[in-house]
């Protein structure tokens, strides 16, 4: 009689787990739809549809189990994005998950905001991230956020212009420009009716455009461990650094206030720019002939480029996180990036994606994809980043209008590292 009992209780379960008569282990359907809600910012129209079909594909597959719903906010201002997950982190109403930029990974993770991901990634998912990626999203040795798309930045230059005036261009990494001679180069571009380059100087994103030269010179913003500034960022060699980056503007062989499409436009020669930019040249400016070198290696020879994008974290409010990582994994995966790099411009942050878009490997992205792969430095992990940025990108406009560098240095890392004392030392 028992035996008839097992027996029939196996042939109850069976049907249960083989449901589609694939042989395939199939999830029981829970008794109610679990939803599943993700907060990021706005952006660019071909990345909102990308959004949109990705999570109608999500509701399709996964119809009657898990249904995702997203809400956008815009980056900045009053009503901006992240105001808004500030206030919800203070009234505990934070949604599963969020989109988080690469350098603030740290401070969330460090503020209980989102939660580890080793737990729910797979060995093989993990191993397939590039590396600049796995440090982008770490923190204190644990994984907490998985990349959207990655970036790097190159050097744009006028082919017709550098043909005229005799410049050879780089064109492997090994013979990429250094200080030195990029400094030369700019110099012989520069016109009276035209700059040599145009640099950077968007007040949000000095620390990403220039930090790595600093890891190139042998130093950083702040320590590996993200706990102090001196010595790193009023180091010597910062110095050394600042000095070097003022020159261009004290020579005017830059503009110190460029307009978003000088370089297209032919009122510089070159352009110190993010991938994202083959996307505005091929769309916008269809006749320029332009090429894309590398990034401009220490005159020690050594190279370090920009990285680091959105990515996307669980929070700690995350009531079924197996639900949660169910869409987390179904945004970054292979598949996803594999449509969602030629949407957005941006690069694979996979081996297994780059390997599949093939565009990636060749001219004008192979450039970057190489640097990213090789030499990709992410902004430091730290908890005191949200003002580490602020304060290096407004001192370096005022070092190159004028000020000391070593008297701003010191300064900034005074106040940088009386933060962390007060609020992150334990």
């Amino acid at each position: 009689m028992k035996k008839l009992i097992v027996l029939f209780v196996v042939l109850l379960v069976c049907p249960l787990l083989f449901s589609n008569g694939t042989g395939e282990v199939q999830p029981n359907k829970p008794a109610k739809t679990v939803q599943i809600t993700i907060w990021r910012p706005q952006n660019t129209a071909p990345i909102e549809t990308w959004w949109k079909q990705m999570l109608d594909t999500f509701n399709e597959r996964y119809a009657g189990t898990y249904v995702a719903s997203q809400v956008t906010f815009p980056k900045g201002g009053a009503q901006g994005y992240e105001d808004k997950i500030n206030t919800a982190v203070v009234a505990g109403s934070l949604p599963d998950l969020i989109l988080v930029d690469g350098p603030a990974v740290a401070s969330y993770a460090e503020a209980g905001i989102i939660v580890p991901l080793d737990g729910y990634l797979s060995k093989e998912s993990k191993e397939d991230l590039l590396d600049s990626t796995l440090k982008q999203g770490s923190y204190d040795g644990k994984l907490y956020t998985l990349p959207l798309w990655e970036s790097s930045v190159g050097i744009f230059y006028d082919k017709d212009v550098l043909a005229r005036a005799n410049i050879d261009v780089p064109t492997t990494q090994s013979t990429a420009w250094t200080w030195n001679e990029f400094y030369e180069v700019v110099k012989k571009l520069k016109t009276d009716d035209r700059y040599g380059c145009t640099f950077h100087t968007n007040s949000g994103q000095i620390t990403y455009y220039y930090s790595p030269m600093l890891v190139q010179n042998g130093t950083d913003l702040i320590s590996a461990d993200g706990s102090t500034t001196t010595g790193f960022l009023n180091s010597p060699k910062t110095v050394e650094f600042l000095t070097y980056l003022k020159r261009f503007y004290s020579e005017k062989l830059v503009n110190i206030e460029p307009t978003p499409t000088e370089f297209f436009d032919g009122k510089s020669a070159m352009l110190i720019g993010t991938c994202y930019q083959i996307s505005t040249l091929r769309s916008k400016y269809p006749d320029k002939n332009w090429g894309v070198t590398y990034y401009p290696v220490s005159n020690a020879g050594k190279a370090g480029t920009p990285t680091g994008s959105w990515t996307i974290g669980m929070t700690t409010n995350a009531k079924d996180k197996e639900a949660t990582f169910a869409l987390l994994d179904y945004m970054t995966n292979t598949e996803a990036n594999i449509s969602g790099c030629p949407a957005s411009g941006y690069l694979p942050p996979r081996h297994s994606s780059l390997a599949a878009l093939s565009q990636f490997n060749e001219e004008p992205y192979r450039v970057f994809m190489e640097q990213l792969s090789q030499n990709g430095v992410p902004r430091p992990r730290t908890p005191v980043w949200t003002m580490l940025n602020p304060m290096f990108n407004s001192l370096v406009m005022d070092v190159i209008t004028g000020s000391d560098p070593q008297e701003k240095l010191d300064e900034a890392a005074s106040k940088i590292d009386a933060d962390y004392a007060m609020n992150y030392a334990h």
